[in-house]
């Protein structure tokens, strides 16, 4: 799984195995020992960083490329009506009412529009 998933992300990055190993100084034909072998924790700390995503995904422990949250805007959240809001919002790990996100959308709303 962990070679199959280098493969994609070296796919969507343009990238041979080949380009990869010389832009982290890493021995030729390196990349293919992953079909049988999981690299040391320094080597796949290098790896997440270099294709810009966590260990967890790499190793196949995750879906999420990137666990990392991005920050929420919003005047986006108040204006848009497609955004899945139970995905970005809760309160005490609920999800949040429609009447409670019609108030926050008010209030944000409001507020924002300075």
């Amino acid at each position: 799984m962990f070679y199959e998933k280098l493969q994609k992300l070296a796919k969507e990055k343009g990238k041979s195995f080949a380009q990869i190993e010389k832009d982290l100084g890493m021995a030729k034909n390196s990349m293919y020992n992953y079909k049988k072998n999981n690299p040391t924790a320094t080597r796949l700390n290098e790896l997440a960083e270099y294709f810009n995503v966590s260990t967890d995904y790499l190793l196949g422990n995750t879906d999420l490329k990137n666990s990392v949250k991005e920050p929420v805007d919003l005047e986006e959240l108040a204006s848009d009506d497609d955004i899945n809001w139970d995905e970005w919002l809760s309160f005490g790990g609920k999800p949040i009412s429609e009447h409670d996100k019609q108030k926050i959308k008010e209030i944000f709303g409001d507020r924002l529009k300075d």
